[in-house]
Order: C-alpha cells, then sequence, then structure tokens
C-alpha cells in the first residue's frame, strides 16, 4: 500500500449544514461512511484543483477549511519531496467522511521523503511550516507506504 499522510478532524455543525439525519443517512450506506478519491497531474497548478474538491465535496462540513488547508498542504509536499512532482507523476487526494470526523489523505508517488510531523518550525523561516500546520489542525497524523509503491499522508 503507498504511504500515505493520514488526518482525522471531528466533525461540527456548521451552520449552513445539511440536517444531520439527511447526512447519516447517506453516510450510512457504506460500512466506513462516505468516501471519496481523485486523482491529480503532480504539477503545482492542480494544488488548488485538489483544494477545491475538497471543499465541494465537504461544502457543510464546519471542517471544510481545514482539510482544505490540509489537501493543499499534503498535495504541494507530494509534489515538491515525491516521485509525484516528476514527469507523469500524479498524486492523489483521498476524503472519507463519518458523521464524526473527515479523513484527508494524499498519496504520493513515492521516491521521496517521509513526512515527520512532530518538527517544530524555525520561527523565520519562511519555508518548512505545513506539516506543523497540518499537525496543529488536526487531531492525528501519521503516514505508511514505501519508496516504491508510495506514502499515503493523512490526518483525522
Amino acid at each position: 500500500m503507498p504511504e500515505v499522510a493520514i488526518a482525522s478532524i471531528p466533525a461540527q455543525r456548521h451552520p449552513n449544514a445539511v440536517r444531520p439525519e439527511l447526512i447519516e443517512a447517506i453516510i450510512d450506506l457504506g460500512p466506513g461512511g462516505l468516501i471519496w478519491r481523485r486523482t491529480f497531474p503532480g504539477t503545482e497548478d492542480q494544488v488548488p484543483e485538489a483544494r477545491h474538491f475538497a471543499r465541494y465535496l465537504l461544502a457543510d462540513s464546519s471542517r471544510r477549511d481545514d482539510a482544505e488547508l490540509v489537501v493543499a498542504e499534503l498535495a504541494t509536499n507530494a509534489i515538491r519531496h515525491t516521485g509525484s512532482g516528476r514527469s507523469r507523476g500524479t498524486f492523489i487526494v483521498e476524503l472519507a467522511r463519518t458523521t464524526a470526523a473527515v479523513t484527508v489523505a494524499v498519496y504520493d508517488c513515492g521516491w521521496g521523503g517521509v513526512p515527520r510531523f512532530g518538527l517544530r518550525c524555525r520561527t523565520r523561516a519562511e519555508r518548512g511550516r505545513g506539516l506543523a500546520i497540518v499537525a496543529a489542525v488536526a487531531d492525528e497524523v501519521g503516514h505508511e507506504g514505501d519508496d516504491q509503491v508510495g506514502h499515503r499522508y493523512g490526518r483525522r
């Protein structure tokens, strides 16, 4: 299985949210809730597209801004630090939603660095804050996989 960063966010009620009983009826259709995946070309112009994908699917969730931010940071890392940013590289965004949480995962093509979520960033650094931001907004973060098949990164 590719390595991925995984993060989960507890669900909160959004002012314009769909009634909970309607969401629960849809989510309960599958054993793990709703899961969406989309593959993007591994170019920087696709990061806004990935953000839009998350924002659109989570329009009624109070955590959509957090999920959008996490998608952007993890997709950017995949493009800049793994084979996803090479010629013909791709990354996959996966969103899973239950009545209790939203889980965001980004899969890369491998052959690159493994994220270190626990590191503190330098105060005056102009780069290198993305994973610290992801860790700050997520309840859980992690990764799995290897260089040969790729990595999965995410947050809950």
